[in-house]
C-alpha cells in the first residue's frame, strides 16, 4: 500500500512538472515535509526548484508577519494587564499565573474559531451570576460579588491583551489566524505562489476553514484529504466526524482521497501487559522478534500516546535494533536534572514558609528535603558515594526534624566548597538573584564533572551535557524575566516559572529521519504511513485522553458557540489512530492491565471498536487477543531463601550471645528465622526518614517515658487516690515534654500532631482514672521497680562446646498489689486473653501468636533468676489504649500457677528453642506461616508471599 505522502508526491509532481518552485504545500507538521522532499527526489530527473513547505502555523505567521509570542511572556502581559485593572485589588501573581494559562487557552480558542468574544464572555458571565443567585434575595458577599468581578472582566483582559501584542507586532497563535482569516480577501491577492495545496488536515478550526476556503474558491488552492471509507463514509464512526462535513463545504465533487485500505489483510495483536514497565519491555521484545526475522526497521514506527514512557522506553530498545530515530524530543521536566534543581527550589520555597512561621531571624531547613537533594545520584558525582551516604546518615540519626542556617556547618562539615560556600546551596542571603546564580554555579560544576568523564572515555556524556546547556538557557531566561517583571518576587513564585518553563521547553533528539525505527508520540505520526506499528498505552484516559480541561468556559457555553469539547478532541483522536493504522500490515496494540491510584486501566475504546466492528468491515483482518500476565496469585514459585550457619554466621550468633538477647528478638526468632537473621544479625534496618508527623513508634516511647517519669518518684510508697491525682495533674505536661525530646522542633500546636498529642495525654490520664478504680478494693498499692533491666544466662552446648547464651530484658513495671506480685508491660495497642493463654509450653516456642504470653514468661523468668520467685506471683499487660478493668493476665500453660517450678519447666522449653538458633545443621529460613508476612519489612527482599491477602 503505497504511503499517502508518496502519492501525494506523485500527484504534484504529476500536476505540477513545469512549475514545482510555484507551489506550496500547507501540512499539518513540519516532519512531513521531510517524506515528500524523500519522495520527490526519487522522481525528479532534471533540475528543478522544489516547492515551498509549511506547516499551517508557519503559512499563517509568514502570510500575516506576525510573531507568535512566548506563552510565558504572554501570562506576564496579562498580569501586567491584571494590575491596570485591579489597581488596589491586585493579587500576588503566584496566585494569578494559573489562571493566567486558562485565560491564554480560551482566548486562543475564541480566535481560532471566529467566536464574537463579546457574546462568550457575555454568557458566560451572566451563567455565574446565575450559578450565585440567591432565590431568598439575600445580598452576595464580598467574595461572591469579586468572584463575578472577574468573569465580567474577561472581556476587559482580552481586548487589553490583544491590544498591546498588535502594537508590539506580536500575537498568541489564535489571534494570529484570526487576522489572516479576517484578511483573506487581501492576503489572498498577495500569495507569491500559483497555487497552495493543503494536504492531510481533518479537524479544522473555523480560521483554518475560512482561510482554506477562501484559497479553494478563488481557485488559488487545492485540498487532498488522507481518508479511508472504513471511516469517512460511516456517520457512526467518530474519526470522519469533521471529514464528512468537509467533503461537503470544501470539496469539490469525489473528495481527494478517500481510500479503502481498511479492506485488505491486516495482522493485528492486542496485548495487555502489567504496568508501565512491562510495556515497554515487551515492546523492546517485539523489536527483537522483527530483527530476529531478518526484516528492516524503516518502516516500522514505535508510538507512544503517552510521552511519560520515553525514556524508560530508549533504556529498552534493544541492541538488535540499531540507529533509530526519535522525534518527541524530551520534555525538560523528565530529566534527572530538573528533579534536582527543583528539589533545591522547593527547599527554599519551605524554607520561606517555616522561616515566616517559626522565626524570622533566622533560615530554616527541612531535613528531609535536605536528604532528598544530598540523596540525588548527580550530587554523588562531586564525591564518593561512600561520603554521601555518611552525610544523609547523619541528617537522619540527628532525629531533627528542621536544621536552622547557624545548624548546617556542623552537619555539612567537609563537603564541598560549590555546596556549602557562598554560591552553595545555602547562600548568606537567599534572594532570588542568588539562587540562580547559585544554579549557574552548581551547571557549571556539573559540566565541568561530564566534561573529565568524557576525556577518561567512560562514556560520550552527550545527554547529559544537553540537559546542562539546556538548563542554562532556562536559568539565563529566568533571570531575564525577573529583571524585566518585577511580580517574580518570591522563591514560591520562581519556582512555579521554573517548573512552567520546564515543561514547556524539550531536548530534541537528532537522529535520520527516514532510516530504521521511528519513536514518535500520537501527533507527529500525522500524514505518515508504515508498514509495522506498535503503539503502547492503549488505555482508556490515554488514547483518546481524558475529558479534563482547563477552562472558564463551561461544556453548555461550548457547545453553543460551536468551541471545541472533549468530544471533539475524542473525535480528533479516533482519526489519528484510524489513519495510522489504515494503511499499516503489521499492528501491535500494548495497554497497561493494572489498576492505577485512581481505578482499572481499562482498554482503549478504539481496541474495542476493532474486535466488534473491524470485523464485521472486513473479514481478512486478523485479530488476535493475548494478555501477559504473572501467574494467578494463588500459584506459588519456587522463592526459598535459606541462610546456612557457616563460620561467619556462628559468629555472629555468638556474638549475639554475649550481648544478650532480648525476648522480642527471640519472639522474632519463632515468627520467621530468616527476619531474625535479616534484622539481628545482619542488622538489616529500614531508612528511617525524619517526618515532622509523629508515628507510632515515637508515640509508644512518649507513653512509655511519661509513665516512668510520672510514677517514678512514688517508687517503693504506698500509692493513694490523692497521690494518683496529682499525677494526673502533670500528665499534660510531662507528655508535652517527651514529646518535645522525642520530636525536637517538631511543631506540636497544629494539624495532626497536635491531635496525637491529646489522644496521648487523654490515653495516659483515662488509665490514672483506671488506676484509682482498681485502688477501691482496699488492697495497698507499692511499685517496687520501673523501666528495670534484668539478665541471665543459660547453658546449652553447640557441638559439645558450651555456651552461656545471656537473656536479657527490660521490665516496665514491677508493683505489688495487695501480697500479690505483679510483673506488667504496657501497650499502647489492644491485647485479648487469647493471645496470653498459650496450651502448652511448645506453642509458645513454635506460635508467633503467644508472642506476648512468651515476653511476659521470660520477665518473670528473669525476676525468678535475679529476685526469686514470689510463691503468689502474677504477669500481664495494661493495654493504656482499653485498660478495661485491670491488667489482662497471664495464664501459664496447662493452667499452672505461675511460680518456681512453672518456670523451670518454661526454662527447659527457652533452652531447646536456644539450641534450635545454635544448631549449625538448622539453617535460617522463611516461616512457612503467610499471616506472619504481611506486615514483614522485608517482604520485597523475600518475595515469597504472592498470595492476594497478604498484601
Amino acid at each position: 500500500m503505497p504511503a499517502f505522502l508518496e502519492t501525494l508526491s506523485k500527484t504534484i509532481y504529476t500536476d505540477n512538472i513545469d512549475r514545482l518552485g510555484d507551489i506550496c504545500i500547507v501540512l499539518p507538521n513540519r516532519r512531513a515535509a521531510l517524506f515528500i522532499k524523500k519522495y520527490l527526489g526519487r522522481i525528479i530527473r532534471n533540475t528543478s526548484f522544489l516547492p515551498t513547505f509549511f506547516s499551517i502555523e508557519d503559512f499563517v505567521t509568514h502570510s500575516t508577519g506576525m510573531q507568535i509570542a512566548d506563552g510565558v511572556a504572554l501570562q506576564f502581559g496579562l498580569y501586567d494587564i491584571h494590575k491596570l485593572l485591579e489597581k488596589e485589588n491586585v493579587r500576588p501573581i503566584d496566585e494569578f499565573l494559573p489562571y493566567a494559562a486558562w485565560m491564554l487557552s480560551d482566548f486562543n480558542d475564541i480566535d481560532m474559531y471566529l467566536v464574537d468574544p463579546a457574546e462568550v464572555f457575555s454568557s458566560l458571565s451572566d451563567a455565574k451570576a446565575i450559578a450565585m443567585w440567591n432565590p431568598d434575595g439575600s445580598p452576595l458577599s464580598d467574595m461572591e460579588q469579586r468572584f463575578l468581578k472577574f468573569f465580567r472582566s474577561l472581556a476587559d483582559y482580552y481586548h487589553e491583551l490583544n491590544e498591546t501584542l498588535k502594537a508590539e507586532g506580536r500575537a498568541y497563535q489564535g489571534m494570529a489566524f484570526r487576522s489572516m482569516a479576517d484578511q483573506i480577501d487581501s492576503i489572498a491577492e498577495q500569495l507569491a505562489w500559483k497555487e497552495v495545496i493543503f494536504a492531510g488536515f481533518n479537524a479544522l478550526t473555523a480560521a483554518e476553514e475560512k482561510i482554506i476556503k477562501h484559497l479553494l474558491n478563488t481557485r488559488q488552492a487545492k485540498i487532498y484529504w488522507d481518508a479511508d471509507r472504513y471511516y469517512a463514509k460511516n456517520k457512526a464512526q467518530e474519526a470522519g466526524q469533521f471529514l464528512q462535513k468537509y467533503f461537503n463545504t470544501l470539496s469539490k465533487g469525489e473528495p481527494l482521497w478517500v481510500e479503502d485500505n481498511f479492506s485488505k489483510p491486516k495482522d493485528i495483536e492486542i496485548i495487555g501487559v502489567a504496568k508501565n514497565a512491562g510495556q515497554v519491555k515487551y515492546a523492546g521484545e517485539i523489536i527483537k522478534k522483527i530483527t530476529g526475522r531478518g526484516e528492516a526497521l524503516d518502516n516500522t514506527a514505535l508510538v507512544l500516546p503517552d510521552e511519560e514512557l520515553l525514556l524508560p522506553l530508549l533504556n529498552s530498545i534493544p541492541e538488535e535494533a540499531g540507529p533509530f530515530n526519535v522525534t518527541m524530543g524530551l520534555p525538560l521536566n523528565s530529566t534527572p536534572l530538573f528533579t534536582l534543581l527543583d528539589n533545591i527550589l522547593g527547599m527554599h520555597q519551605n524554607a520561606d514558609r517555616y522561616q515566616e512561621i517559626k522565626d524570622p531571624d533566622e533560615r530554616t531547613y527541612f531535613v528531609r528535603d535536605l536528604i532528598r537533594i544530598f540523596n540525588h545520584p548527580w550530587i554523588h558525582l562531586f564525591e564518593d558515594e561512600e561520603k554521601g551516604m555518611q552525610l544523609t546518615a547523619r541528617l537522619r540519626n540527628s532525629n531533627k526534624i528542621f536544621l536552622r542556617a547557624s545548624e548546617l556547618p556542623v552537619f555539612l562539615e567537609g563537603g564541598p566548597e560549590w555546596i556549602i560556600g557562598d554560591k552553595g546551596f545555602f547562600p548568606a542571603k537567599v534572594n532570588l538573584a542568588s539562587l540562580l546564580e547559585t544554579f549557574i554555579y552548581l551547571l557549571h560544576a556539573l559540566r565541568a564533572v561530564f566534561i573529565e568523564k568524557r576525556n577518561k572515555k567512560e562514556h560520550d556524556q552527550a545527554i547529559e551535557l544537553e540537559y546542562i546547556f539546556r538548563f542554562n538557557t532556562l536559568i539565563k531566561k529566568l533571570q531575564g524575566l525577573i529583571r524585566k517583571y518585577g511580580a517574580i518576587s518570591t522563591v514560591k513564585t520562581l519556582h512555579l516559572i521554573f517548573r512552567q518553563l520546564a515543561a514547556m521547553q524539550r531536548i530534541p533528539f537528532y537522529g535520520e529521519p527516514l532510516q530504521g525505527l521511528q519513536v514518535m508520540g500520537m501527533l507527529e505520526t500525522r500524514t505518515l504511513d508504515f508498514d509495522t506499528l506498535i503503539i503502547l498505552s492503549m488505555n482508556e484516559g490515554i488514547l483518546p485522553a481524558s475529558r479534563s480541561a482547563n477552562s472558564f468556559i463551561p461544556y453548555d457555553i461550548k457547545n453553543h458557540f460551536n468551541l471545541p469539547t472533549y468530544k471533539d478532541n475524542n473525535a480528533v483522536f479516533a482519526y489519528h489512530f484510524y489513519r495510522l493504522i489504515q494503511r499499516a500490515r503489521k499492528v501491535y496494540l500494548l495497554y497497561n492491565t493494572e489498576a492505577g491510584q485512581l481505578g482499572g486501566e481499562e482498554k482503549s475504546r478504539f481496541i474495542n471498536q476493532l474486535l466488534y466492528e473491524a470485523k464485521m468491515f472486513n473479514p481478512d483482518i486478523s485479530i488476535k487477543e493475548t494478555l501477559l500476565s504473572p501467574p494467578p496469585l494463588t500459584e506459588r514459585r519456587d522463592t526459598k531463601i535459606t541462610i546456612e550457619k557457616n563460620a561467619g554466621v556462628m559468629e555472629l550468633l555468638v556474638e549475639e550471645a554475649r550481648k544478650g538477647l532480648h525476648p522480642s528478638s527471640l519472639a522474632l526468632y519463632i515468627s520467621c528465622p530468616l527476619q531474625f537473621y535479616l534484622s539481628r544479625l545482619i542488622r538489616i534496618k529500614e531508612i528511617d526518614e525524619p517526618d515532622e508527623t509523629i508515628d507510632s513508634r515515637i508515640l509508644g516511647i512518649v507513653i512509655h517515658e511519661s509513665l516512668n517519669k510520672l510514677l517514678k518518684p512514688y517508687l517503693n510508697k504506698p500509692l493513694s487516690v490523692n497521690i494518683f491525682k496529682e499525677i494526673g495533674k502533670q500528665v499534660s505536661a510531662e507528655v508535652h515534654r517527651q514529646f518535645s525530646l522525642a520530636m525536637h522542633d517538631g511543631d506540636l500546636s497544629t494539624g495532626k500532631n497536635h491531635l496525637i498529642l491529646n489522644v496521648a495525654v487523654n490515653m495516659l490520664l483515662r488509665f490514672i482514672s483506671k488506676e484509682i478504680s482498681w485502688l477501691n478494693d482496699g488492697e495497698d498499692l507499692y511499685i517496687k521497680m520501673l523501666e528495670e533491666t534484668l539478665s541471665s544466662s543459660i547453658g546449652i552446648r553447640v557441638k559439645n562446646i558450651p555456651l552461656d547464651v545471656k537473656i536479657k530484658g527490660t521490665i516496665d513495671r514491677i508493683d505489688v498489689k495487695g501480697r500479690q506480685l505483679r510483673i506488667l508491660d504496657y501497650k499502647t495497642g489492644y491485647v485479648n486473653q487469647r493471645q496470653l493463654s498459650p496450651v502448652s509450653c511448645e506453642n509458645l516456642r513454635s506460635d508467633p501468636e503467644y508472642g506476648k504470653a512468651f515476653q511476659l514468661l521470660i520477665y518473670a523468668w528473669l525476676y525468678n533468676k535475679n529476685i526469686g520467685a514470689s510463691a503468689d506471683m502474677q504477669a500481664g499487660i495494661i493495654s493504656l489504649r482499653m485498660p478495661g478493668e485491670g491488667p489482662v493476665k497471664l495464664r501459664p500453660p496447662d493452667n499452672k500457677n505461675l511460680n518456681a517450678a512453672t518456670l523451670s519447666e518454661f526454662e527447659q522449653e527457652l533452652s531447646a528453642l536456644l539450641m534450635e538458633i545454635f544448631d549449625r545443621d538448622i539453617p535460617f529460613s522463611q516461616t512457612t506461616d503467610e499471616k506472619n508476612c504481611k506486615f514483614c519489612n522485608f517482604r520485597e527482599i523475600c518475595n515469597k508471599i504472592i498470595t492476594k491477602d497478604n498484601y
